[in-house]
């Protein structure tokens, strides 16, 4: 699997329009930290800048399905996984090895993202009524948290593509579900007259929680109740989130043995 996954990183480094991720991804940064540099100077807080990185988080999610289109769907689409298959290699393993190596170019591609972001920000943005030490190991605990989340959005790109066979089906059924799933939830939720804390059973929600938790202006959020005042902290949205990936790979190991490529 470890060789398999170095030639996948060697041929991924060659395609042309993973360049274009990155360019965009700069000149986000670049966007955002051009708009905070030109507010007044009594309003760069730097507070404030980690709030507003952790507002872009939680709309990064948009951007997994056309980096693990990037990474690991052009073989099925094209057939090469036939090759893989042929040499007698499980299925599984090119599954995980194929979730692996999106969830790494995600997780690298995020790291550098916000090194510029808080790197930079630290500069044009001084001021601050908290440490910068506590902000940072603030945001740090919510990234370790946001890893399974990553890994779900990544599992279940390559879920669709296993169960559609076709590129362009798994990313727009990718989009489709992360848009409509809360929404449909809220509208079960209400029909059945069912707790409403349940929304957080939304992948979005528990992402969204994340991330406002690790950009808001209180420290240390492992200790209390996330900003929605309800009995719901980051440990039980992590176990919740664990239970949607184990659903998912439990959907890829049925349908993926029962799939020719």
């Amino acid at each position: 699997m470890f060789n398999f996954i170095k030639s996948e990183l060697f041929r991924i480094s060659k395609r042309k329009y993973n360049m274009g991720l990155w360019l965009f991804g700069f000149a986000m940064c670049a966007f955002v930290l051009y708009f905070f540099a030109g507010l007044r100077r009594v309003d760069r807080n730097l507070s404030m800048m980690f709030f507003t990185l952790g507002q872009i988080l939680s709309l990064a999610s948009i951007l997994i399905p056309l980096m693990v289109n990037l990474t690991a769907l052009e073989p099925y689409a094209s057939g090469a996984i036939n090759n893989n298959l042929a040499l007698g290699q499980s299925r599984i393993k090119i599954y995980l090895a194929n979730a692996i190596i999106s969830f790494l170019y995600v997780l690298v591609y995020m790291i550098i993202m916000c090194t510029i972001l808080i790197g930079v920000g630290a500069i044009i943005a001084p001021i601050s009524t908290t440490p910068f030490a506590d902000m940072m190991k603030n945001f740090l605990i919510g990234f370790a948290y946001l890893l399974p989340c990553i890994w779900f959005y990544v599992s279940l790109v390559l879920f669709f593509q296993i169960l559609t066979r076709h590129r362009s089906s798994a990313i727009a059924i990718s989009y489709v579900a992360m848009a409509i799933f809360q929404p449909v939830l809220y509208i079960i939720l209400t029909k059945f007259n069912l707790n409403g804390s349940l929304i957080f059973l939304a992948p979005s929600r528990i992402v969204e929680s994340i991330t406002t938790m690790m950009g808001s202006y209180g420290l240390d959020f492992l200790r209390g109740i996330t900003y929605t005042e309800r009995m719901m902290n980051v440990n039980t949205m992590l176990y919740i989130m664990l239970g949607w990936i184990a659903l998912v790979w439990a959907g890829i190991y049925f349908v993926g043995r029962k799939r020719e490529f």
